[in-house]
């Protein structure tokens, strides 16, 4: 059944654990919040004076910034242009347009209550321009759930230092919960195929088939492709987000959605180009004939992408220095170079299906595969290099097919809401 949420206008409400766990018998009569995730996030109108709940891309983006000390402001746009900034250690809003004032909504930090991912707050003292953990914080402060705000701390008198007294910033912010960690235990996102493995979404089995994911319908009459969000509890999200932050770390990066691309079209031209070409394959070179590789878009491309395949003049490559034809990347940092923001700041990235084949080191002056061998084999893809190989360089786009799509943020971007 779809999920419901609600949100309550007055202050001081919690985000009801049962719901987030999958059991909360009240439903639409709980008293406290029904919430995704264990905080959310909400800007107020001006002049309604109404709670407004942040994009869904802007929860986690603004949970991300805020679990790091070293964040002291926050810079927000909105679809109309206006910018303004939040002050994490008071939590004030200014300069933002419509809007006066930021609050952020905060499970239970009782383990008694939550005891997979309660709100674990931290005190911390500022030292000579750092904020270090302050461990002696009592035990009420610790486990409030008000919201944090600034504090000044006063050294205690005493008969040798009765005139000298110091005052120093205290704050207190939650540990950082990822998405992943999560998933196990929270019942508010979508939960498909629990731990199943898809023979075909793993470049290393082999398969040469009908499109691999069931689960995915096919497109309705008159749509070449048709686009569906991987769930988090899918391996192949955990597998995606593995590889994409291999290069690209999370610490810098927010990924905000995975999605298969399923095109029948394309997907049996690469079917058919894989098994001609594993005819003529060693079964070593079988398991390299196949890998998952990168490729930058610019949000402009992604439609004639999934409706055509990938295209040479799609790319933002100045000068294709290994060659003309498609270039993909094992690294997804390559590929994010050669990407390009859309106005909200989101980003985007395929982790395609590439059929490699056998290689051969590229040159700015090559047009079309050369030969491997004297008077032997065609090469099919052209590489950066054979001793550390990051880039190859297809020409026919019948050897890859744009399988997942990414969609992420740079944490430093500001935050739209």
């Amino acid at each position: 059944s779809e999920m419901r949420f609600h949100i309550h206008p007055r202050d001081g409400i919690k985000i009801c654990d049962h719901f987030l766990l999958g059991h909360c018998t009240q439903r639409e009569s709980c008293p406290l919040h029904h919430t995704r995730y264990p905080y959310h996030w909400q800007i107020r109108q001006r002049d309604s004076k109404a709670w407004q709940s942040v994009s869904e891309s802007a929860q986690r983006h603004l949970e991300k910034l805020y679990c790091d000390t070293g964040k002291e402001q926050i810079k927000f746009v909105d679809k109309d242009g206006a910018v303004g900034s939040i002050f994490l250690h008071s939590m004030k809003l200014v300069c933002f347009g419509p809007y006066d004032k930021v609050r952020r909504l905060s499970n239970t930090s009782d383990p008694k209550e939550n005891p997979h991912f309660p709100t674990e707050w931290a005190a911390y003292w500022n030292r000579s321009g750092n904020w270090k953990k302050y461990e002696e914080v009592r035990k009420r402060e610790r486990q409030s759930n008000l919201p944090p705000e600034s504090r000044t701390m006063h050294s205690p008198k005493n008969a040798s230092l009765q005139h000298t007294r110091y005052v120093r910033l205290v704050q207190r912010r939650p540990a950082y919960r990822s998405l992943l960690s999560m998933v196990p235990h929270l019942r508010t996102l979508p939960r498909r195929t629990w731990g199943t493995d898809i023979l075909g979404e793993n470049p290393r089995d082999g398969y040469c088939g009908s499109y691999p994911a069931a689960s995915v319908p096919k497109p309705a009459d008159g749509q070449a492709f048709l686009k569906m969000e991987v769930a988090p509890t899918e391996v192949a999200y955990h597998r995606v987000c593995a590889l994409f932050h291999q290069t690209l770390s999370e610490e810098k990066t927010l990924v905000l959605g995975v999605y298969r691309i399923r095109n029948d079209d394309l997907w049996e031209k690469y079917a058919r180009q894989k098994a001609a070409m594993s005819q003529a394959c060693s079964l070593q070179e079988k398991h390299q004939l196949e890998k998952h590789l990168f490729y930058g878009s610019a949000a402009d491309f992604l439609e004639p992408i999934c409706q055509k395949n990938f295209d040479p003049s799609f790319s933002r490559l100045q000068a294709p220095i290994y060659g003309k034809g498609c270039y993909f990347s094992k690294s997804a940092l390559y590929s994010h170079r050669h990407g390009l923001a859309c106005k909200a700041g989101l980003r985007y990235m395929f982790l395609a299906k590439v059929l490699v084949g056998k290689t051969a080191v590229g040159n700015k002056l090559f047009r079309r595969p050369l030969p491997v061998v004297p008077g032997g084999q065609l090469c099919n893809s052209r590489v950066n290099s054979k001793s550390n190989t990051q880039v190859y360089v297809v020409s026919d786009n019948c050897q890859c097919y744009p399988y997942f799509l990414i969609k992420y943020k740079m944490l430093s971007d500001p935050v739209a809401v």
